[in-house]
């Protein structure tokens, strides 16, 4: 059996909300197409009457059933109206504690996945990766509190600031984050503090095979009086996200065009306001036609002529419309009324596939369905570049990158990759820098008067490392080069007869008294007494042929970051200072392997010994 991923997701099948539909698609394609064991804790769908009777006596809280070889857990909840925050909170609330107690009956999974709906879902997931030491990855489809601003009558500081919170403590704990595209991943980096190294890409989808060109005039459009008609379409969710109300407006402004139809295809909370919005401006050439099931999409994308996709202001990176993946699948242009920071803006000047209106200008919005309307020709080469940059966002693609990704978290994390480190490891790393910060504090002084007085510079110097799970921090040393060695040289490793060491530095360095500074992120946590070297983020090696090798390249650079970087380590103690980075990752490795509390006594001891001999410069064996 392959591997066995839990995910955590309020929607989820038969529900028709994207984020269900989609994680629905990722799972049947891990279960089908990569052999994987799926778990999903998910909400109770509205069924018809009578099916939520019979699931009741499988469980009161949580249900288990299974469907094309997922195994699902439906984690009871209240199903009031989505229209208010109140109803919403209710909602999320209760899925949330139910997901909690379905999570006790999982078998333990490889890798532990939450989405965002609801927001606050990533902590019950959290709690599972911790009770059985397993990753986590948190897939953003939303980004939260800044979406919370589209629930109507209620906003409230407090929910924001707790929203922030939550989410800025998972992107912390995940040990990977997937976003929809770049400009999620900036706001996530500058906004929640995630770590650009465990930040990764992977766009949304449709399935090319399922969903393809075809004929304007089908059963569909023929059904709905649409085949002689101009159509443009929206297809999807009609939610609180999208800014709907300008297509209406912009109907207004078409109706001289009594061939153009304005069509909307599917359901959602503002379905009723849009409604009555037509039925206020008395419009005529505005159509409200039922979802269609997933099997028997392509004609009513077909009947399409241009496709219209709309996002409130404000939201660019937040959200991501999926539908614009089905769309690029049905080889149809399209009209985005979008932000310039927008994913699809990104897209569509991209691929050239479709027309970017002023986002909130219904009459612009018009204007250019009115371009596609008279310019047949465009329309065309826009509809044939849109279905080419379909293949670029192809669910087989998608799919596999998660499962790639997963694998790779699930490869890193296997219990014979390391030993568990001591039970007394971090309550002794506590102890001793607590106590070597006390007993050196006369020699602190003392080497910070050295320093000073050489050069007048700082005595301190700060630089950002990489530690456990990738999280950054900063590391002091008190400083050993010239004042402004960075700026004139970069981050360079020392080398023999090194102009950069001031004479007092090569005293330091030689007895790794400039690492004294270090007990204090020792004492904080983020480093330990043993364990890998902390590496700079942007910390290279050249390799045989001169090129430049990124950590990420050489084999063993994630598992390092399994532990907590350590003062001192195997690498630090055995390897010579010259050796490949790769060599002195295998050290690394050995160290995660083997690591015990007699072993770290004794690389202790033996950096103590280096220590009183000056050796830690030396270029060949230190002991």
């Amino acid at each position: 059996m392959g591997l066995h991923i839990a995910f955590f997701n309020r929607s989820f099948y038969p529900e028709s909300a994207a984020t269900g539909q989609l994680l629905t698609e990722l799972c049947e394609g891990l279960v089908s197409e990569h052999g994987c064991r799926v778990s999903v804790v998910a909400g109770t769908p509205a069924l018809p009457a009578g099916k939520e009777e019979a699931s009741r006596r499988n469980g009161f809280l949580v249900t288990r059933e299974r469907y094309r070889g997922i195994e699902i857990f439906r984690a009871r909840g209240t199903r009031f109206s989505k229209r208010r925050f109140l109803g919403r909170f209710s909602n999320y609330l209760t899925y949330f504690l139910s997901s909690c107690y379905a999570a006790l009956r999982l078998d333990r999974p490889d890798v532990v996945v939450a989405l965002t709906d609801p927001p606050i879902v990533g902590l019950a997931a959290y709690l599972l990766s911790r009770r059985f030491g397993i990753p986590l990855v948190i897939c953003f489809q939303d980004v939260f509190p800044e979406v919370a601003r589209l629930l109507d009558g209620f906003h409230s500081g407090t929910v924001n600031r707790i929203l922030q919170r939550v989410n800025c403590f998972l992107v912390r704990k995940a040990d990977r984050i997937v976003v929809l595209g770049e400009t999620m991943r900036r706001r996530l980096i500058e906004g929640k503090g995630a770590d650009p190294a465990k930040t990764v890409v992977i766009s949304n989808w449709a399935d090319c095979s399922v969903i393809t060109p075809g004929p304007k005039s089908n059963s569909f459009s023929l059904a709905n009086g649409l085949a002689s008609k101009f159509v443009a379409m929206h297809a999807g969710n009609m939610g609180l996200a999208q800014n709907l109300g300008i297509l209406i407006l912009a109907a207004a402004h078409l109706k001289k065009f009594p061939d153009i139809q304005i069509v909307f295809i599917g359901d959602g909370v503002k379905k009723l306001d849009l409604q009555n919005g037509v039925q206020a401006l008395k419009l005529e050439n505005v159509q409200f036609l039922p979802s269609e099931p997933k099997e028997r999409l392509v004609e009513p994308l077909a009947t399409a002529d241009v496709f219209i996709i709309s996002l409130r202001p404000g939201l660019a990176g937040y959200v991501v419309p999926s539908k614009l993946y089905g769309i690029l699948a049905a080889g149809r242009p399209y009209v985005a009324g979008v932000e310039e920071e927008c994913e699809i803006t990104a897209i569509t000047k991209k691929y050239q596939c479709g027309l970017l209106a002023k986002p909130g200008d219904p009459k612009d919005l018009a204007e250019k369905i009115v371009t596609l309307y008279r310019h047949k020709a465009l329309a065309k080469r826009l509809g044939t570049n849109a279905r080419q940059a379909a293949f670029e966002f192809d669910r087989p693609i998608q799919i596999r990158a998660y499962h790639t990704l997963f694998d790779e978290l699930n490869r890193l994390s296997r219990p014979a990759l390391r030993r568990r480190p001591s039970l007394l490891k971090r309550p002794l790393d506590f102890l001793l820098s607590g106590l070597g910060l006390a007993v050196s504090l006369p020699l602190w002084a003392l080497i910070a008067l050295c320093v000073k007085v050489e050069d007048g510079g700082q005595v301190f110097y700060a630089q950002e490392r990489v530690g456990q799970g990738g999280r950054r921090f900063r590391s002091w040393k008190f400083r050993s080069m010239v004042a402004d060695a960075d700026a004139r040289f970069g981050p360079l490793q020392a080398r023999d007869g090194d102009a950069r060491v001031t004479r007092v530095g090569k005293l330091l360095r030689a007895t790794a008294l400039d690492e004294l500074p270090q007990l204090w992120n020792i004492f904080k946590g983020d480093m330990s007494f043993v364990g890998p070297r902390a590496l700079l983020p942007q910390e290279i090696e050249v390799n045989g042929h001169g090129e430049p090798v990124a950590q990420e390249r050489i084999p063993g650079y994630e598992a390092r970051h399994l532990a907590r970087p350590g003062l001192t380590g195997l690498a630090q103690v055995y390897a010579s200072r010259d050796i490949p980075r790769r060599r002195k990752f295998k050290f690394d490795l050995l160290y995660l392997r083997k690591q015990t509390t007699r072993l770290d006594l004794k690389l202790i001891a033996l950096s103590f010994w280096i220590s009183l001999r000056g050796k830690w410069e030396a270029r060949g064996r230190k002991l």
